[in-house]
């Protein structure tokens, strides 16, 4: 006949007192934080979305002292690279009246790397969107000139175009009439009637 004695066994050497839930027990007997080993846990700081326990949903981007890349940083690929707003996780791809920042490769026919802001689905499309081009000269939108020099569409003449395409010249002494405001560097018409500046009482 076999007799089995059992008897408890009281590892001492691993109590360790005074740690928190959000603590591991290191091999030395000292504890380090969970977030410094698991990285679906971040820190409440740095959280996008801080709604507890939902990790899937939040981004976390954190900055590591003496280190040159800090940020986010989206490379660029064949395809362009983008940020695509108001997606959700069992989408791929774009979606209709989903917003984007995106760059366009050099290839693309609309302002290949270059900046655009705009729905996805208008996104390649002539005249849509606001755009900044690639060398940062020329800022537009949908297909009007905000300011830039040397374009061939929208507002020209280094000109902004305030309402209906009537353009309000930058720099330049205008006698035309052809848009709403213009001077003769003595008076300033709009549409061709005087514009009267007088002082204003204090």
């Amino acid at each position: 006949m076999v007799r089995l004695v059992l008897e408890l066994v009281h590892p001492t050497k691993f109590i360790k007192s005074g740690g928190t839930a959000t603590q591991i027990l290191l091999a030395d007997g000292s504890n380090k934080a969970i977030t410094d080993f698991n990285t679906s846990i971040v820190p409440r700081a740095f959280q996008i979305d801080p709604a507890d326990g939902i990790y899937w949903m939040c981004l976390a981007v954190l900055t590591i002292p003496n280190f040159t890349s800090n940020g986010l940083q989206i490379s660029r690929s064949v395809a362009g690279c983008g940020i695509y707003l108001g997606t959700g996780n069992n989408i791929n791809g774009t979606v209709q009246n989903q917003w984007k920042i995106v760059s366009q490769p050099d290839n693309f026919d609309q302002n290949p790397l270059g900046l655009t802001i705009g729905l996805s689905n208008e996104s390649g499309s002539v005249n849509r969107g606001l755009r900044i081009s690639a060398d940062g000269n020329t800022l537009s939108f949908n297909g009007s000139v905000i300011a830039g020099t040397g374009v061939s569409n929208g507002a020209a003449n280094g000109q902004v175009n305030y309402s209906a395409g009537n353009p309000i010249l930058w720099g330049v002494n205008s006698t035309g009439t052809e848009g709403g405001f213009y001077s003769n560097r003595t008076n300033i018409y709009w549409r061709a009637r005087t514009i009267t500046l007088g002082s204003v009482l204090p």
